[in-house]
């Protein structure tokens, strides 16, 4: 069971970065990227104190020969639910060390996401993605 001195420290974390994302918008996103950020902060501090949370999942997808990578990114993102997304190709060659090629992009899509009521990667995702013959693995990282 999580204490409330736990729950005192999360709630002091989610609002000191309220007040930092609120102080310097750095972009019109900027409640969006907030809202990624304090459901991710709130996801480390429950594991932290012990609460099983739902893990991160990942898949990657393969681009179809031929075609224009950008174009194809944008069809990929069309099929995905709001709790899915496509993972900048800057942070995945930071994150997971994926080179980029000569246009910035990685030989494959990576998408992310939570499992969401019955809405999940390989019940709902991967099958959706295919329904448009979009060759889809989930993956660990």
């Amino acid at each position: 069971m999580i204490k409330q001195s736990e729950i005192e420290i999360i709630v002091s974390l989610a609002v000191e970065r309220t007040i930092i994302a609120i102080s310097f918008k750095e972009n019109e996103n900027f409640l969006t990227d907030l809202e990624a950020d304090l459901r991710e902060m709130l996801r480390e501090e429950l594991t932290k104190a012990g609460v099983a949370v739902q893990k991160k999942r990942r898949a990657r997808v393969y681009y179809r020969e031929g075609r224009d990578q950008a174009a194809f990114r944008r069809e990929v993102e069309r099929y995905l639910p709001a709790h899915f997304e496509i993972v900048d190709p800057k942070v995945l060659e930071q994150t997971a060390g994926i080179p980029l090629d000569d246009n910035g992009l990685p030989e494959h899509i990576l998408i992310e996401g939570y499992d969401r009521a019955g809405w999940t990667l390989d019940g709902y995702v991967i099958p959706r993605l295919g329904s448009g013959l979009i060759f889809a693995k989930e993956v660990s990282l």
